[in-house]
C-alpha cells in the first residue's frame, strides 16, 4: 500500500470534486447567488453547517481509498484509472455548474435548453 500513489492519483479529484465543488458551494449560498439543489445535502447543511459537506468529502476519499486498494489488490489499474478519470470529470462538472450559478449564466443557459 502506497499512500503517496493513491493522493497522487487522486490529485485531479481532490482539485476538483472535493475542494473546488466546497469553495464554489460555500461562496454561492454565503453570497446568496445559489443554494445546495441536493435535498439531502441541503438537509445536513441546514442542522451541521459546511463541516457537513467535509464529512461527506472525507467518507467518499474513504471510500475511494477502499476502492484503490481493491482494485490495485486485484490487478485491475486500469480499472482504478477509469474510476478516478470520472471521478474527476464529475467534479469539473460539477464546478463548471457552480460557477455558472456563480456567475448568473445559468438561468439564460437553462432557458435557451428547455426553451422556457
Amino acid at each position: 500500500m502506497n499512500i503517496n500513489e493513491f493522493l497522487h492519483d487522486l490529485r485531479y479529484v481532490l482539485i476538483f470534486y472535493v475542494l473546488g465543488d466546497l469553495l464554489t458551494t460555500v461562496f454561492a449560498i454565503e453570497n446568496g447567488m445559489g443554494y445546495e439543489a441536493n435535498f439531502l445535502i441541503a438537509e445536513l447543511l441546514e442542522y451541521f453547517g459546511y463541516y457537513s459537506i467535509v464529512m461527506l468529502k472525507l467518507i467518499f476519499i474513504s471510500f475511494c481509498f477502499l476502492d484503490y486498494l481493491y482494485l490495485k489488490r486485484r490487478g485491475h489499474r486500469s480499472m482504478w484509472d477509469i474510476t478516478r478519470h470520472m471521478i474527476t470529470l464529475l467534479g469539473i462538472l460539477v464546478v463548471i455548474n457552480n460557477l455558472l450559478v456563480i456567475s448568473g449564466l445559468w438561468v439564460p443557459l437553462y432557458s435557451l435548453i428547455y426553451n422556457t
